[in-house]
């Protein structure tokens, strides 16, 4: 089959590319951090592009406000509230049957991220965490990982590439001593976000895997930020913090054992629990004990209970979503009662 006719032969007569860079697309692994607007046109474009091996990393499922911007989605899986990390398995799994797609439903957290992140080549970031992505420079600096970073807020954007190597600035260099101060910080629930934002950003960060993993010598070295409705696009160069604890080997969330967490949800009127230790939940058996105090109905990933006041989505591992709470200790009594912390 001669390359113009091949799958991938637009790719492959690319001069950045061509066939032996493609080769090494189809043995290379991805972990995508997050499924969301950011993260489902990533996987998108990377199984298009023969990555042979990606990695959904995602415990979420779908809603109907998040339709707007995050385009492998459909109505149909909002009215369902199916779980996204298998939609999209199920999706790329028809886009290119020549690829491994793996998902995990689960979010990332200090004591599972090497058993996530340890055997691929590159972490793409999607989430919209502060800590998540502290997480993630953690781990791939411990694991000496590449990995591409991607925020959106509003119409503005920012891409870096963070590389492996005592000379390299990690995102902490980038960040300094700033803090996540919930209710202060500025997010796409109180913001908005533009979805020709998230599909910039994509498409950066898309351009530098591939770079990445063609082993190219353009691999981005600043950081790129824009403003699409300002018309504005900027560079910087992140300089090393010779005094940053992540780059001295002291982390603060890496490899640490998980607590028992709340965490607001952003873009949902919902908190999620997490616990200290997670197990293997027996939906059946939940379920019969539920079933006399509201609805149940549950599924090979998730279960859902109403009692007309309380919703849960229960995961398998014990992780919830207890819906239509904002307060932190409300949710936890919820989860308590219902689940047991």
């Amino acid at each position: 089959m001669s390359v113009q006719s091949s799958r991938y032969g637009r790719q492959e007569i690319f001069y950045g590319i061509g066939p032996e860079g493609q080769e090494k697309l189809k043995k290379a692994r991805v972990a995508i951090i997050e499924m969301s607007a950011i993260g489902t046109a990533v996987a998108n474009n990377l199984a298009r592009a023969g990555v042979g091996f990606i990695r959904l990393i995602d415990g979420d499922y779908v809603d109907i406000s998040e339709l707007q911007r995050q385009s492998l989605f459909t109505e149909e899986d909002a009215r369902n509230e199916r779980v996204k990390a298998v939609i999209l398995k199920e999706y790329l799994g028809s886009v290119n049957s020549e690829i491994e797609v793996e998902d995990r439903i689960t979010i990332l957290d200090g004591s599972n991220a090497d058993s996530l992140l340890s055997d691929v080549d590159v972490v793409v970031d999607a989430s919209d965490s502060f800590e998540t992505r502290l997480l993630i420079n953690e781990a791939c600096h411990a694991l000496k990982k590449p990995w591409v970073y991607g925020g959106a807020l509003a119409a503005s954007g920012m891409v870096k590439v963070f590389l492996p190597g005592e000379e390299e600035p990690c995102f902490r260099c980038f960040i300094g001593d700033e803090e996540f101060i919930p209710g202060e910080t500025p997010t796409c629930a109180t913001e908005g976000v533009l979805c020709s934002t998230v599909s910039m950003i994509a498409a950066l960060q898309c351009a530098e895997v591939l770079k990445l993993l063609t082993d190219a010598d353009s691999v981005r070295s600043d950081l790129i930020s824009f403003d699409l409705w300002d018309n504005s696009f900027d560079t910087f160069t992140v300089e090393k913090d010779p005094e940053c604890p992540v780059c001295r080997g002291e982390y603060s969330f890496y490899g640490k054992a998980s607590k028992a967490q709340t965490v607001s949800m952003c873009g949902k009127d919902s908190m999620q629990i997490v616990p200290s230790n997670e197990g293997e939940i027996d939906f059946e058996k939940y379920a019969e004990k539920l079933k006399n105090r509201g609805k149940v109905k549950y599924t090979k990933y998730t279960l859902d209970f109403d009692d007309g006041d309380v919703e849960i989505k229960l995961f398998k591992t014990g992780r919830a979503i207890i819906k239509h709470v904002s307060d932190e200790k409300r949710a936890r009594a919820v989860y308590a009662e219902y689940i047991g912390l």
